[in-house]
């Protein structure tokens, strides 16, 4: 049994999914406010430990051409500080699109994005971890 958590890293808050315990479908967990990297931490070993999570998936975003942009350059030194301070693996995966995937879902839900930021960043997660989990199923093939 592998349970998984994703972190949709943002400059204002962070999107969480968690993946059931069988490690096969994604949900939303919570959104947390960023206010800093060391309370983060803090955050996200308390949510580790009660969950019982044994693998962090951290989305890496890439342009649309796949390169790397300064958001990218930020996020993967936030994946290297992750990589030390929590107690599991952290992996980056390519989070291209999933932001626009939430907001897709929020509006075939009847709302309006703009009022719904903290689930959008949820749901963001959410097809980040829902695309690992389908990836790594698959055999993990690029």
């Amino acid at each position: 049994m592998a349970r998984y958590l994703a972190i949709d890293w943002g400059e204002k808050r962070i999107g969480l999914a968690l993946s059931d315990p069988t490690g096969t479908i994604a949900s939303p967990l919570a959104t947390l406010p960023n206010r800093g990297l060391a309370a983060v931490i803090e955050q996200l070993q308390a949510l580790i430990a009660e969950h019982q999570v044994s693998q962090v998936v951290v989305g890496l975003p890439k342009t649309m051409g796949n390169r790397f942009s300064r958001k990218t350059e930020e996020v993967a030194q936030v994946i290297e500080k992750l990589e030390a301070a929590l107690p599991v693996p952290v992996v980056s995966f390519d989070e291209r699109l999933t932001t626009v995937l939430a907001h897709q879902t929020v509006q075939q839900m009847g709302k309006k994005p703009s009022r719904q930021r903290d689930k959008i960043d949820q749901l963001a997660a959410v097809h980040l971890l829902q695309s690992y989990l389908d990836w790594e199923k698959s055999g993990g093939r690029k």
